[in-house]
């Protein structure tokens, strides 16, 4: 093989991994309450998990924990997400507005967040397996709501 040809098929394998690593560079942002950022990238399929009063995120190269209310925010950036519309199939109703949760749990958490992810602070009435939400302090609009680690969205009028 002569050194053009060696250099075109070096040329043509470096513009191949430019383009493999550009369509896989797809990260995770979580944007922490003292105005920074901490990227994680997708690739290495990372869990994030909410216990107890922590943020845990382990992947195949990193273990990462931080106070809840650390983080205010996720967001991607990079090609497509992979995540899919959230479903509307809570244990809830939505009555004489406030929202109504039923066979709740005393451990059970619920949280609302806006559509940019940054999270509503709400006050939750419980009563046996029955939790009330009620939305008069919340403005009106489209919420992300998530209890126990499941989301579904519903809507203040």
């Amino acid at each position: 093989m002569n050194k053009r040809t060696t250099r075109i098929l070096t040329l043509l394998c470096l513009l191949f991994l430019v383009g493999i690593s550009q369509t896989t560079a797809q990260t995770l942002v979580l944007w922490h309450a003292d105005g920074t950022t901490t990227d994680v990238e997708l690739y290495t399929k990372p869990q994030v998990k909410f216990q107890n009063d922590k943020v845990y995120i382990k992947s195949t190269v990193l273990n990462m924990e931080y106070p809840k209310e650390n983080i205010l925010r996720f967001t991607y950036k990079g090609g497509a997400s992979g995540i899919t519309s959230p479903s509307n199939n809570a244990d809830y109703s939505q009555e004489d507005g406030q929202l109504v949760f039923h066979g709740l749990k005393e451990t059970d958490v619920i949280a609302v967040y806006k559509t940019n992810g940054i999270r509503v602070p709400i006050s939750i009435t419980r009563s046996g397996d029955t939790a009330t939400l009620p939305l008069s302090a919340i403005p009106s609009g489209v919420y992300l709501l998530n209890v126990n680690g499941k989301t579904s969205k519903f809507t203040k009028p």
